[in-house]
């Protein structure tokens, strides 16, 4: 068992250097500024269901640490960072205390900060309990115990971020890290 997993911590280091040097390098993965406000779309539930810029994304159903039920649908009529990430991630470990500030300052506002733990991917979920109380992290955390909606979102590093307008729309996906100013651009620029 020991094996298997320090395979696995090896692989999943060699992707986040390939991810973090090499793509990010040669352009195959974009983390994009805009700096326009995005316009409203029009009739937004005709728009397909995907994973894509200016598509609905699928629908889920998850847990949070607390026991409460949570769903997609539930996120609509809110501007939403959607944050995909695990404990034993450094970038995400980084990423925590600006998604907490920010949920901090709008969470009186229409904005949703909320974290999708990978919990198929930690050594237990008291870990991820841990994890929340030491970095004092009080917006919704969902357990993904299974993988499924890291699955359905096509999640291959860690972190990735999705923010979704009040429509329910993709509108940027962030992979990797985002920087605090990244992070409250994006926001912003969501109608």
């Amino acid at each position: 068992m020991k094996k298997i997993l320090l395979i696995v911590a090896i692989i999943i280091g060699f992707l986040f250097i390939i991810d973090m040097t090499l793509l990010k390098e040669n352009g195959l993965v974009e983390n994009t500024t805009n700096e326009e406000k995005y316009d409203k779309l029009e009739n937004p539930n005709d728009l397909p269901v995907g994973l894509d810029i200016e598509e609905r994304p699928p629908f889920f159903e998850l847990t949070t640490l607390a026991g409460e039920k949570i769903s997609s649908e539930e996120l609509k009529g809110k501007r939403v960072l959607l944050n995909f990430w695990a404990t034993w991630c450094p970038p995400c470990k980084e990423e925590m205390p600006d998604m907490q500030k920010m949920y901090e300052e709008y969470k009186d506002e229409d904005v949703v900060v909320v974290g999708v733990n990978v919990t198929s991917t930690e050594k237990n979920r008291e870990d991820v309990q841990e994890f929340a109380q030491k970095h004092q992290l009080t917006f919704p955390i969902l357990m993904d115990e299974i993988g499924e909606v890291t699955h359905q979102y096509e999640i291959l590093s860690f972190p990735t971020t999705y923010f979704i307008d009040s429509d329910g729309v993709i509108r940027s996906k962030v992979i990797g890290a985002l920087s605090k100013e990244k992070m409250y651009a994006e926001m912003n620029l969501l109608p």
